[in-house]
């Protein structure tokens, strides 16, 4: 047998790209109250009309005059963003690669989109919000800003715990915002999951079914009133931070108690792919998406900021 047979081995090589860990698609586009959520929209600002509680008067007289409710008709508005991911895959580098990139990196990409969605809605809850006055007698539009309160912020740098929890789902309460099922939203980051797992009253038998140590993660898990969903920062595969979603600053992390109805989305394009040559780049294949959007703020009282020690 010759001594360079070696050089006949054949080497297996992969057909496919392996995609990084990573969140496919938007966590909280769909959790969004669908009454919240415009579709189609054709405009650079669009309103969402906000409508206050009244209660009912009670008749004194039956032949008295009729008492005229005046419930308080405002509006917010929000200013849509387009956002788009491409990426260049040069024929050569196809051939030379003898893979099939398009599908891995289309699909990067889109998930790259579902993570900025998310990123809107997240920075609409706890941000400035919009809002629009119509001038009497003119009809011109007037926008003005409104933060959230710093009655609706509570926590600090400190583990997170049942009563702070408690605490955030009273506030919810007060503002009259519906505790039913799956209504109320806890977003926390996976640096809060340690503490979270430490409350007893969440892991312990004696009070919860959940079982969350034989899971591992409270998330996706109904409790204390709350679906909890957990929000990752964004990490390159080198676990370098690319983008903070929710807030930290220090080792402070903003969690946020919300209401689905307490943020308003405004989709003017849905997520759409191209693939196709650009002659002007040496026919390199072009994969991009687009998609545009924005989200605001319309209840105050529907959202609290949970802030808790980031680990």
């Amino acid at each position: 047998m010759a001594v360079t047979v070696d050089q006949a081995w054949v080497y297996r090589f992969h057909d496919q790209l392996l995609l990084t860990y990573q969140q496919k698609g938007s966590l909280l586009e769909n959790l969004v109250d669908p009454s919240m959520v415009h579709r189609d929209v054709q405009a650079a600002i669009d309103h969402f009309e906000r409508l206050g509680n009244v209660i009912a008067n009670d008749v004194i007289s039956p032949f008295g005059q009729t008492q005229i409710l005046n419930p308080a008709h405002s509006r917010r508005a929000v200013t849509l963003q387009s956002s788009d991911a491409a990426v260049l895959l040069s024929d050569e580098h196809t051939l030379r690669s003898m893979t099939q990139p398009q599908n891995g990196y289309t699909s990067t990409i889109v998930f790259a989109l579902g993570r900025r969605a998310d990123k809107h809605i997240i920075d609409a809850a706890t941000g400035t919000a919009t809002t629009a006055a119509v001038t009497a007698g003119s009809g011109v539009i007037t926008f003005g800003t409104q933060a959230l309160p710093a009655g609706q912020i509570i926590g600090g740098a400190t583990a997170i715990d049942l009563a702070r929890i408690v605490n955030a789902a009273e506030l919810l309460s007060k503002a009259g915002v519906p505790n039913g099922m799956g209504e109320r939203l806890m977003l926390y980051s996976p640096g809060q999951l340690r503490d979270i797992l430490g409350i007893t009253q969440a892991s312990s038998s004696d009070f919860t079914r959940n079982q969350i140590h034989d899971r591992g993660t409270i998330n996706g898990v109904q409790w204390e009133g709350f679906n909890w969903i957990e929000i990752a920062d964004v990490v390159d595969p080198s676990i370098t931070v690319l983008q903070r979603m929710l807030a930290l600053s220090g080792t402070t992390r903003s969690c946020i108690a919300m209401h689905r109805g307490a943020v308003g989305l405004a989709i003017g394009r849905d997520i759409d792919t191209k693939i196709n040559e650009r002659p002007d780049l040496n026919n390199s294949i072009q994969v991009r998406s687009v998609m545009m959007m924005a989200a605001g703020r319309t209840w105050e009282g529907g959202v609290v900021e949970v802030k808790a020690l980031e680990n």
